[in-house]
């Protein structure tokens, strides 16, 4: 196939918006998620076909899945370390590792957000003591 066929280039476009769709409803599946697990699967389940990586829209497209993902895990990690602030003091310590273990889903792209979930989790402590 030559690179300068218009057929070609019209299927790469083709193509290049099939994916862009695809990464659309990834991320309003990632908009409804409601575990770090999930969101994780769902960040890590798509991925841009060899045949369009030169493609600006569908880089972008693939970068925009990333960062709602990694926003919905920051949304979520913010709302449990709130919930471990306002844990009565006898239950803090199970809810903490609850969170520990729920953290430790944080992989691929994500895996960023568990140095920062601990930091969060560090002052939310300093604050309740």
């Amino acid at each position: 196939m030559a690179l300068r066929d218009p057929v070609d280039k019209n299927l790469l476009r083709m193509e290049s918006r099939r994916f862009a769709l695809r990464c659309e409803a990834q991320i309003s599946s990632i908009e409804r998620a409601d575990t770090l697990r999930e969101i994780s699967r769902l960040a890590t389940s798509i991925t841009l076909p060899y045949s369009i990586t030169e493609d600006y829209a569908a880089r972008d497209a693939m970068r925009l899945v990333q960062t709602r993902a990694a926003d919905r895990a920051r949304e979520l990690i913010e709302e449990q370390i709130q919930n471990y602030a306002r844990a009565e003091k006898n239950y803090r310590t199970k809810h903490k590792r609850a969170m520990l273990d729920t953290w430790a889903n944080l992989t691929g792209p994500l895996s960023h957000l568990r140095t920062w979930a601990q930091s969060k989790l560090l002052a939310a402590e300093q604050q309740v003591l």
